[in-house]
Protein backbone atom coordinates (compact mmCIF):
# COMPACT_ATOMS: atom_id res chain seq x y z
CA UNK A 1 0.00 0.00 0.00
CA UNK A 2 2.93 2.48 0.67
CA UNK A 3 4.24 1.71 -2.56
CA UNK A 4 0.73 2.67 -4.55
CA UNK A 5 -0.45 5.16 -2.23
CA UNK A 6 1.50 8.75 -1.73
CA UNK A 7 -1.33 10.62 0.92
CA UNK A 8 -0.82 6.94 2.75
CA UNK A 9 3.25 7.96 2.22
CA UNK A 10 2.81 11.67 3.64
CA UNK A 11 0.87 10.61 6.68
CA UNK A 12 3.18 8.00 7.42
CA UNK A 13 6.00 10.11 7.15
CA UNK A 14 4.31 13.45 8.97
CA UNK A 15 3.47 10.75 12.09
CA UNK A 16 6.28 9.68 11.73
CA UNK A 17 8.22 13.02 12.39
CA UNK A 18 5.88 13.67 15.28
CA UNK A 19 6.78 10.23 17.16
CA UNK A 20 10.05 11.28 16.72
CA UNK A 21 10.02 14.78 18.03
CA UNK A 22 8.30 13.50 20.89
CA UNK A 23 10.02 10.18 21.56
CA UNK A 24 13.34 9.77 19.80
CA UNK A 25 16.52 9.64 21.58
CA UNK A 26 19.38 11.21 19.40
CA UNK A 27 23.09 10.51 20.02
CA UNK A 28 25.13 13.05 20.01
CA UNK A 29 28.85 13.42 17.78
CA UNK A 30 31.66 13.33 19.95
CA UNK A 31 33.24 16.94 19.17
CA UNK A 32 29.54 17.90 21.30
CA UNK A 33 29.76 16.17 23.86
CA UNK A 34 32.92 18.05 25.25
CA UNK A 35 31.23 20.89 25.24
CA UNK A 36 29.78 21.10 28.82
CA UNK A 37 25.85 22.49 28.14
CA UNK A 38 25.76 20.42 24.82
CA UNK A 39 24.04 17.54 25.94
CA UNK A 40 21.10 19.24 26.51
CA UNK A 41 20.80 20.71 22.81
CA UNK A 42 19.64 17.85 20.99
CA UNK A 43 16.62 15.64 22.99
CA UNK A 44 13.13 14.93 22.15
CA UNK A 45 10.43 16.85 24.24
CA UNK A 46 9.66 14.41 26.51
CA UNK A 47 13.87 13.93 27.35
CA UNK A 48 13.71 17.06 28.27
CA UNK A 49 11.28 17.36 31.24
CA UNK A 50 14.04 16.36 33.00
CA UNK A 51 16.46 18.80 31.91
CA UNK A 52 13.60 21.85 32.25
CA UNK A 53 12.33 20.67 35.39
CA UNK A 54 14.97 18.91 37.24
CA UNK A 55 18.44 20.62 36.18
CA UNK A 56 16.97 24.63 35.56
CA UNK A 57 13.94 24.63 38.09
CA UNK A 58 15.62 21.57 40.86
CA UNK A 59 12.39 19.38 41.09
CA UNK A 60 12.34 16.24 42.44
CA UNK A 61 11.82 13.27 40.52
CA UNK A 62 8.72 12.60 41.24
CA UNK A 63 7.74 16.29 41.24
CA UNK A 64 8.60 16.29 37.50
CA UNK A 65 6.58 13.01 37.13
CA UNK A 66 3.65 15.59 38.10
CA UNK A 67 4.50 17.90 35.08
CA UNK A 68 3.45 15.15 32.66
CA UNK A 69 -0.54 15.70 34.18
CA UNK A 70 -0.46 19.01 31.56
CA UNK A 71 -0.10 16.10 28.41
CA UNK A 72 -3.12 14.63 30.06
CA UNK A 73 -5.08 17.86 30.65
CA UNK A 74 -3.87 18.36 27.07
CA UNK A 75 -5.13 15.29 25.44
CA UNK A 76 -8.50 15.38 26.76
CA UNK A 77 -9.06 18.98 25.94
CA UNK A 78 -7.92 17.35 22.04
CA UNK A 79 -10.93 14.70 22.24
CA UNK A 80 -13.24 17.34 23.34
CA UNK A 81 -12.15 19.67 20.03
CA UNK A 82 -12.12 16.25 18.01
CA UNK A 83 -15.79 15.47 19.18
CA UNK A 84 -16.88 19.37 18.27
CA UNK A 85 -15.39 18.91 14.72
CA UNK A 86 -16.12 15.72 14.01
CA UNK A 87 -20.08 16.35 14.90
CA UNK A 88 -20.87 17.36 11.57
CA UNK A 89 -19.64 13.82 9.94
CA UNK A 90 -23.69 12.57 10.69
CA UNK A 91 -24.80 15.18 8.75
CA UNK A 92 -22.32 14.94 5.58
CA UNK A 93 -23.28 10.83 5.88
CA UNK A 94 -26.51 11.38 4.83
CA UNK A 95 -25.89 14.37 2.57
CA UNK A 96 -22.90 12.22 0.80
CA UNK A 97 -25.27 8.84 0.50
CA UNK A 98 -22.85 6.83 3.45
CA UNK A 99 -19.71 8.01 1.97
CA UNK A 100 -18.83 11.59 2.73
CA UNK A 101 -15.11 12.98 1.87
CA UNK A 102 -12.77 11.18 4.39
CA UNK A 103 -10.66 14.79 4.14
CA UNK A 104 -13.43 16.05 6.39
CA UNK A 105 -11.78 14.04 9.54
CA UNK A 106 -8.62 15.88 8.87
CA UNK A 107 -10.11 19.14 10.57
CA UNK A 108 -8.41 18.09 13.98
CA UNK A 109 -5.53 17.94 12.49
CA UNK A 110 -5.26 21.45 10.29
CA UNK A 111 -5.85 22.54 14.05
CA UNK A 112 -3.34 21.02 16.12
CA UNK A 113 -0.57 20.81 13.53
CA UNK A 114 0.76 24.55 14.57
CA UNK A 115 -0.45 23.90 17.96
CA UNK A 116 2.09 21.56 18.69
CA UNK A 117 4.57 23.32 16.80
CA UNK A 118 3.99 26.35 18.73
CA UNK A 119 3.56 23.70 22.45
CA UNK A 120 7.36 22.44 21.93
CA UNK A 121 8.98 25.75 21.07
CA UNK A 122 7.23 27.13 23.94
CA UNK A 123 8.25 24.95 25.83
CA UNK A 124 11.82 24.97 24.98
CA UNK A 125 12.06 28.67 24.52
CA UNK A 126 10.44 28.88 28.39
CA UNK A 127 12.30 25.93 29.86
CA UNK A 128 15.29 27.19 28.85
CA UNK A 129 15.70 30.07 31.58
CA UNK A 130 15.89 29.30 35.44
CA UNK A 131 14.27 32.82 35.73
CA UNK A 132 11.25 31.86 33.80
CA UNK A 133 8.93 30.15 36.27
CA UNK A 134 8.29 26.93 36.49
CA UNK A 135 4.38 26.81 35.75
CA UNK A 136 5.18 29.11 32.39
CA UNK A 137 6.57 25.46 30.93
CA UNK A 138 4.07 23.50 32.34
CA UNK A 139 1.89 25.18 30.29
CA UNK A 140 2.78 24.61 27.69
CA UNK A 141 2.48 21.05 28.10
CA UNK A 142 -1.51 21.50 27.31
CA UNK A 143 -1.08 22.70 23.98
CA UNK A 144 1.43 19.59 23.34
CA UNK A 145 -1.49 17.55 24.50
CA UNK A 146 -4.02 19.08 22.20
CA UNK A 147 -1.53 18.65 19.54
CA UNK A 148 -0.21 14.62 20.13
CA UNK A 149 -4.29 13.97 20.53
CA UNK A 150 -5.37 15.82 17.69
CA UNK A 151 -3.35 14.68 15.52
CA UNK A 152 -3.19 11.07 15.72
CA UNK A 153 -7.19 11.13 16.09
CA UNK A 154 -7.50 13.03 13.19
CA UNK A 155 -5.32 10.90 10.86
CA UNK A 156 -5.88 7.63 12.58
CA UNK A 157 -10.06 8.04 11.67
CA UNK A 158 -9.04 9.08 7.89
CA UNK A 159 -7.10 6.44 7.10
CA UNK A 160 -10.35 4.52 8.59
CA UNK A 161 -12.55 6.14 6.39
CA UNK A 162 -9.76 5.89 3.26
CA UNK A 163 -9.19 2.43 3.59
CA UNK A 164 -12.02 0.56 4.90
Amino acid sequence: MLAMEPILVLITVYISIVYGLLYARTSLPPLLLSFPRSTHLFCAVFQAFPIIFIIRHHFTIAQTGLTFIGIGIGTSIGSVINWYTSRKYAQLIVKWRGFPPAEERLTGAMISAPMLVVGIFWLGWTGQYESVPWYVAGLSTIAVGVGISLIFMSFLSYLVDTYL
